[in-house]
């Protein structure tokens, strides 16, 4: 199992219309994992294994409740949010800043 690359030729650049689609992160991961495989174990070896691993996620997405699922994308939605927010102070934050014994 090779990945093929295609280039353009010199004189031959294609426009932003024309461009293909960018690959998604996750396939191309998995097909990085799967030559792995295929040089440690050989290719029916990982197809076996590719074979498995399909199976494991489509019982996982049938055992899975779809509030489950709504739960988790609405709570990774709100942590992006707040990464991409700027910090509100620069204070540090714990124990050592909110004690006031040593106020007098």
């Amino acid at each position: 199992m090779t990945v093929t690359v295609e280039t353009a030729a010199a004189g031959d650049v294609a426009g932003p219309e024309d461009a293909p689609a960018l690959p998604d992160p996750a396939a191309a991961e998995r097909q990085a994992l799967i030559e792995r495989w295929a040089a440690r174990h050989g290719v029916d070896a990982a197809r076996r294994l590719a074979e498995a691993e399909d199976l494991a996620d489509a019982v996982a997405a049938e055992i899975t409740p779809d509030n489950t699922v709504d739960t988790y994308d609405k709570s990774w939605r709100v942590w992006t949010r707040f990464c991409a927010d700027p910090p509100r102070s620069s204070a540090p934050v714990g124990p050592v800043s909110t004690n006031r014994s040593d106020r007098g």
